[in-house]
């Protein structure tokens, strides 16, 4: 109980603290959005397929995945130590995403963790007012972090990590550099996870014409291990400093037939619901649903029964770990591959 009530209160001031004016000197220290007009995006998309098959995003799902670490930095464990991942996502259009992880232990069971997320958006033509060629750009995005983490009175642990961005489309370029700060209560018997992370806390070092803000995001993650059944349970809050920031546009809407969204979808839009069940002693099959996504994904006229859906499955063969996650659009999909590399025999 005094973990969860140390989870309650540091989410309750974390909260505090977004929705008030933060000065010193007189200037605002860090320019942050909660909504969808901040830049750097990507740096929202799952590091691995595992995050991709639970929804898009998991920071409480209780196991050994490089790449949850990657997107919270307290997950990081001595379990990881000279673990190496990569991952691969082709999404549409011939966009690339390429990740690759690794963490190592550190004396004092300190653990740090590394990795570079990297995006290719692959060849764009360039043209006139009148649709005339005259050459294509190859825009990239990346994001190289460093992190470490510490467990502190056996169930707690704390990690924080600091990554540099770099955003290059043609001649528009820019840099940024950000922080996250994330805590995890682990249960003494291990089947229940709290989990908070405050993400994305920074700025833009250098910017075309003007300064953008980044995407602050504040999660609370919450999972759970069933004692005498192979399932564990996720429940995911993101956004939590905002309460509605959907893309509303009444003219639109109108004309399109849409409905407004209520106070109820405004706060299902906020939740992820993941769900890992573990077949025999090697394989996991995964699933999750994400609402905003299936919110804002669904079309009237249109089949939209898997939008919001994610899906996938990993198995251990010898030191290597095999991870597969797609996530339903529309009509099509993506697919995710993972491997998770034991650079040491495990004991």
């Amino acid at each position: 109980m005094r973990g969860k009530q140390f989870i309650y209160k540091l989410g309750f001031f974390i909260a505090c603290y977004l929705n008030s004016s933060c000065f010193i000197g007189g200037n605002v220290l860090f320019a942050q959005s909660t909504a969808g007009n901040a830049v750097y995006q990507f740096l929202k998309l799952p590091y691995s397929a595992k995050a991709s098959s639970l929804g898009g995003l998991n920071i409480s799902s209780i196991g050994n995945d490089l790449g949850l670490a990657m997107m919270q930095p307290a997950l990081l464990t001595t379990k990881m130590d000279r673990e190496l991942q990569v991952s691969v996502k082709p999404y549409f259009a011939g966009i690339q995403q390429y990740d690759v992880n690794g963490a190592n232990k550190l004396k004092s069971d300190w653990v740090i963790g590394w990795g570079v997320h990297y995006m290719d958006y692959g060849s764009i033509a360039q043209t006139d007012v009148l649709g005339n060629e005259y050459g294509s750009i190859n825009p990239n995005e990346y994001a190289i972090q460093v992190g470490i983490a510490k467990t502190y009175m056996e169930n707690f642990n704390f990690g924080t990590q600091i990554k540099f961005i770099q955003s290059n489309y043609g001649q528009f370029r820019s840099t940024g550099i950000a922080m996250d700060v994330g805590v995890r209560y682990l249960s003494p018997y291990g089947l229940s996870q709290w989990s908070i992370l405050l993400q994305n806390v920074g700025t833009q070092l250098k910017y075309f014409q003007e300064q953008e803000e980044l995407p602050l995001n504040l999660i609370l993650g919450w999972s759970k291990k069933l004692a005498n059944a192979p399932l564990q349970f996720s429940v995911t809050a993101e956004r939590l400093s905002v309460w509605n920031d959907n893309y509303y546009d009444l003219d639109f809407y109108n004309a399109e037939g849409y409905k407004k969204p209520g106070s109820l979808q405004n706060l299902f839009n906020h939740l992820i619901l993941g769900s890992q069940f573990y077949i025999g002693e090697n394989f996991e099959l995964d699933l999750g649903y994400h609402f905003a996504r299936r919110f804002e994904l669904n079309l009237p006229n249109q089949p939209n029964s898997l939008n919001g859906l994610s899906a996938g499955f990993g198995f251990p063969y010898k030191r290597i770990q095999f991870q597969y996650g797609t996530g339903f659009f529309q009509k099509n999909s993506y697919h995710h591959f993972t491997l998770q590399y034991a650079l040491k025999q495990k004991d």
